[in-house]
């Protein structure tokens, strides 16, 4: 079978199966990247010597496609790591489903190396704040963005519930109106792979369930199962959506780089710092394990040293 054609296959079974339309997304990108540098091969004629030339392309001379057209930076470790995921995920479909053989499972997973955590400060999260209040946002040279009132109380509570609950973009634009408890903050978040995973909970606090309440009452009668987040047209808000907004609103307030998943940077590193537990913090993020939140407890660590070097009696006074 060709290529192309097996890949159609798996993202059709990988949606049945429950995978994220974010996930298919990224692997449908990967798989077309391969079948793209091979030429489109039958995939029993694909060799573990093609995956590991393919690899090596993509660390030499492969340069993605991105929004930017300047950026020309090579893949991060990240994304090799979910080149090597898709392919995994894919070449095993085909084992089960075609037939074929298992050229990958030679190649080794890629070491992957996160680029550094930059929180949200203080004063960066008052300025987007501040911007929910504005009735205008300017885009450079094109006329000027109308947020309408509607909009303005969805914006300021969509921040706040993503800094206060530390949720993922896609569980944000997963929430229903249910799921959100205005009388105690409780904030039910609903996996997507509801087979493989359970429904977690995360709290809103005071500023954030106003903002909720007062968002809801200015759109409208609204039920239980609707989705909590949506667009002035009643559609909903999908995580480019709620990425581009972002966007919008970091610019027209001078903060940089203003993306959903700082939001939950944020969160974890200030629940850590205000005097949070990692393994708490693993269940409220919802992660799988518990290196994954060690990069936020080396963050809040160095808060701690830095403090201990101003307040320390022994080295202020010399003794």
């Amino acid at each position: 079978m060709q290529f192309t054609k097996a890949i159609e296959g798996y993202l059709l079974t990988a949606l049945s199966e429950g995978y994220s339309p974010l996930t298919l997304a990224a692997y449908r990108s990967a798989l077309l990247t391969l079948a793209e540098y091979l030429g489109d091969f039958q995939v029993e004629e694909i060799t573990t010597e093609h995956l590991r030339n393919f690899f090596h392309y993509l660390s030499t001379d492969y340069t993605p496609e991105r929004p930017n057209k300047e950026d020309k930076r090579p893949l991060s470790t990240a994304s090799h790591h979910r080149y090597w995921k898709a392919v995994r995920s894919f070449f095993r479909y085909a084992s089960t489903e075609l037939g074929t053989h298992r050229p990958d499972q030679a190649i080794w997973m890629p070491e992957v190396t996160y680029r550094a955590i930059i929180p949200f400060t203080e004063e960066e999260v008052r300025k987007l704040i501040k911007g929910c209040e504005y009735a205008s946002v300017p885009e450079g040279k094109r006329a000027a963005y109308q947020f309408r009132k509607h909009e303005l109380y969805r914006n300021k509570a969509i921040i706040l519930t993503l800094l206060d609950t530390g949720v993922r973009v896609g569980e944000l634009t997963r929430l229903r109106v249910k799921d959100v408890n205005l009388e105690t903050g409780l904030v039910i978040v609903q996996p997507f792979r509801v087979r493989k995973t359970r429904p977690r909970s995360t709290i809103l606090g005071k500023a954030g369930k106003k903002a909720v309440w007062r968002y809801l009452v200015n759109r409208g009668e609204v039920r239980p199962d609707d989705l909590l987040f949506v667009t002035k047209d009643d559609r909903p808000m999908t995580s480019g959506r709620v990425l581009a907004l972002l966007r919008r609103l970091g610019n027209s307030v001078g903060v940089a780089n203003v993306h959903p998943h700082r939001f939950r940077h944020t969160f974890a590193i200030q629940y850590l710092r205000n005097g949070g537990d990692v393994f708490t913090l693993q269940a409220v993020l919802g992660h799988a394990r518990l290196d994954m939140v060690t990069k936020y407890l080396q963050l809040a660590n160095s808060d701690v040293e830095a403090a201990h070097k101003k307040a320390s009696p022994v080295d202020n006074w010399k003794l």
